[in-house]
């Protein structure tokens, strides 16, 4: 049975609820939980083991300065960030301030046009595409940074979020882009990072992509220059001791004709983002190599073709001790799909064309040769925003293959809305899920014993942290759940007395920013 999509009394008495949790939040705010004011509370306990900030970056507008938004990946990147210590939790929200965000503010009124289609009134700037830095967060070496795919990253203060300005990482990113997802190789203690630029044949210039490594002190250690014809996104990728795993999307079309389209504001990129039948869909796997020296020998790249799809993200990836074969799993989108905001419920019309995970097992003996293995599992449910334990997003010999991966996901047979979290086991002995009262976002996986789970300790040892849209009561609330076993339901809910819109993607970091001031009991004076 296949995954059903929605039905017209879902469409016109059930979804307009559940779309309201993309409502924009222009306020910042910042509590404690349980203090007076009533702006948030916790049902539950918080785990006594919870010490950190969990950090959720998603668009905060969804019209600005009055005028609506076509699309909320549009939207100005929001940051929320929750500190647990000692079981207190505090919360705080700010907006990015890019750019294009502050010089709206100072006008009153939008000015510049967005990628997914959004116009400004007469009078705007056309020229200039607004830069949201919404679509990631995460801490590393001092510096929270803010990502979208198109521009550079934004630095924030940890503790405060102000933001500090745009971040070229002392110069690295020498292409002005960096993407939104990352991958940790925790042996070698370093952050690995991608940033592509689309080849035109307008301009006769070719794709470009870049996969980059810092250590802590945001040295760049390792540089990876890839230029391949066809691969002109990249938006995640997978990560080994010996190969990047990229995929190259049929769905993304730079010739001529479509970017004269995009030029005379005929469409937008968002908008033209749709299967193209002429254009290859591949796996491209390419070298890690050790050496960046100047004169060292190109990585070798490895190109497999696959069926039609478009992946945003990938989940566990995996190579052998023996180095002769990789398994990667991803959320793989039907050629059906497109970026229409459809019913206003999730970022493209996946009520109509679902994505689901799929398996690859890449046989790097000989000629190299890929087949697909359907996750049956997961075949019956759509779902979108894998999310792995990310110390072992690289793992070595002696730590066993990873098995879980953790999806917001529709019930079963049906693609929307994402209600529940779903953990998928590869060897099917402790799967998954909870059913909410609403739709939930990405699920993060906090490992109970932080950067040492790399390799001790269960993979699913922790807590899921997940945002939780209630439309019954217009309600938000983070929800912690036991990682092992999804089916008891939260721990503990944290209740916000405030909207916060439907976000995309978030990261946990075992660092602590901000901690309660100290309460001094009064001392009586001698007479």
């Amino acid at each position: 049975m296949a995954i059903r999509g929605p039905t017209k009394d879902e469409i016109e008495n059930v979804f307009p609820h559940y779309a309201r949790g993309w409502e924009s939040q222009t306020e910042e705010h910042e509590f404690w939980f349980g203090d007076e004011g009533g702006k948030g509370e916790i049902e539950g306990e918080v785990p006594a083991e919870l010490m950190g900030t969990f950090l959720r970056n998603g668009p905060g507008l969804t019209e600005v300065h009055g005028t609506p938004l076509k699309h909320p990946i549009d939207g100005d990147g929001m940051v929320c960030a929750l500190s647990f210590t000692n079981g207190k939790v505090h919360f705080r929200n700010k907006y990015v301030e890019t750019y294009t965000h502050k010089k709206e503010k100072e006008a009153g009124r939008m000015l510049f046009p967005g990628q997914m289609g959004s116009r400004p009134p007469p009078g705007g700037k056309l020229s200039k595409y607004r830069d949201p830095s919404h679509t990631n967060v995460f801490y590393w070496g001092g510096k929270v940074l803010t990502c979208h795919e198109y521009a550079l990253p934004h630095c924030l203060d940890p503790a405060t979020l102000e933001t500090v300005g745009r971040d070229s990482l002392n110069g690295t990113l020498d292409i002005g882009t960096f993407s939104a997802h990352f991958r940790l190789d925790a042996e070698q203690d370093l952050l690995c990072t991608v940033a592509f630029k689309a080849g035109l044949e307008m301009l006769k210039t070719k794709p470009q992509v870049r996969l980059y490594e810092y250590d802590r002190a945001w040295n760049m250690v390792r540089k990876t220059k890839v230029s391949v014809p066809g691969l002109n996104y990249a938006h995640d990728f997978g990560l080994t001791p010996n190969w990047y795993v990229l995929h190259m999307s049929p769905f993304v079309n730079t010739s001529k004709k479509f970017t004269d389209a995009i030029i005379k504001g005929k469409t937008s990129p968002g908008e033209s983002l749709r299967h193209y039948p002429e254009c290859p869909s591949k796996m491209v796997l390419v070298e890690r190599r050790q050496s960046t020296e100047a004169g060292a020998a190109p990585p070798r790249i490895i190109q497999l073709e696959t069926e039609p799809c478009h992946i945003y993200h990938f989940g566990n990836v995996y190579e052998t001790p023996d180095g002769q074969s990789l398994k990667f799993n991803a959320c793989c989108l039907p050629p059906g799909f497109t970026m229409e905001w459809q019913h206003k419920l999730f970022l493209g019309n996946t009520g109509e064309a679902p994505g689901v995970m799929q398996q690859y097992v890449v046989d790097l003996r000989g000629e190299p040769t890929m087949k697909r293995v359907v996750i049956k599992e997961t075949e019956r449910v759509g779902c979108e925003f894998p999310f792995v334990n990310q110390f072992r997003h690289c793992v070595r010999a002696g730590v066993e293959e990873p098995r879980f991966f953790y999806l917001m996901g529709g019930a079963v047979g049906v693609a929307l809305p994402y209600c529940d979290v779903v953990k998928n086991d590869l060897h099917n002995e402790r799967p998954g899920k909870w059913h909410s009262e609403g739709i939930v976002g990405e699920p993060c996986f906090i490992p109970r014993l932080g950067e040492a789970s790399a390799t001790h300790g269960d993979e699913d040892d922790g807590w899921i942290i997940v945002q939780h849209y209630i439309p019954k009561a217009h309600r938000t609330e983070f929800a912690i759940l036991d990682a092992k076993d999804l089916s008891k339901g939260p721990i503990c809910r944290l209740k916000l007395g405030i909207h916060i819109p439907i976000s995309f993607h978030g990261t946990f970091t075992h660092n602590v920013f901000v901690h309660p001031k100290p309460k001094v009991a009064p001392r009586k004076a001698k007479l």
